[in-house]
């Protein structure tokens, strides 16, 4: 092994041409907007083309307006920190994951109370997903399982454990009824 050596720097401006008058670069003007989280954030997903849905390590879920860069609504509902976050494009309905075993279903035009509960799962819920008609949900826990729910009564429609695999995420087909 070597002694750690800086690597040999070169100018760039040896490479370039050399004209009389170099035009300045393009300037880009960067916006910051005021934070929608006080912890960190685990997962954003498009509402619309205006808003977004996030959820935290800070126990809430936002929906924010990312073309004015507003806070619209936030939803402190879970015990411990968000997970996962997911809705039906277009849709009021928002649905959130938590550390704390639950999903809830949110309406955007509603209170600040959950519209749903869906408990099932043993461990961290870590995955969902929406259908494309908004009449179901898929859940995946690190407790192996995998769990289908109605949205509109919260009845798990059916739970399938995997044998020694972990759900990290799911997925719904947009092409047909398939997960």
């Amino acid at each position: 092994m070597g002694k750690l050596q800086s690597k040999y720097r070169c100018r760039s401006s040896v490479y370039r041409a050399v004209t009389r008058e170099e035009e300045p670069p393009p300037t880009q003007q960067v916006l910051q907007y005021s934070p929608a989280h006080t912890d960190m954030v685990n997962s954003v997903a498009p509402l619309n083309s205006d808003l977004c849905v996030s959820g935290g390590g800070d126990k809430a879920v936002v929906v924010y307006d990312w073309r004015m860069g507003k806070l619209q609504h936030r939803f402190p509902g879970h015990q411990r920190e968000v997970t996962k976050v997911g809705c039906q494009y277009g849709s009021s309905r928002l649905f959130s994951a938590s550390r704390d075993l639950t999903v809830l279903m949110w309406d955007l035009h509603g209170g600040d109370q959950p519209v749903q509960e869906f408990c099932g799962h043993d461990l961290v819920v870590s995955g969902l997903a929406v259908s494309p008609d908004g009449s179901q949900l898929c859940t995946g826990s690190r407790d192996n399982a995998l769990c289908l729910w109605d949205v509109e009564s919260g009845e798990c429609l059916l739970k399938n454990a995997i044998s020694r695999n972990l759900v990290r995420d799911t997925v719904w087909e947009a092409v047909g009824q398939s997960l």
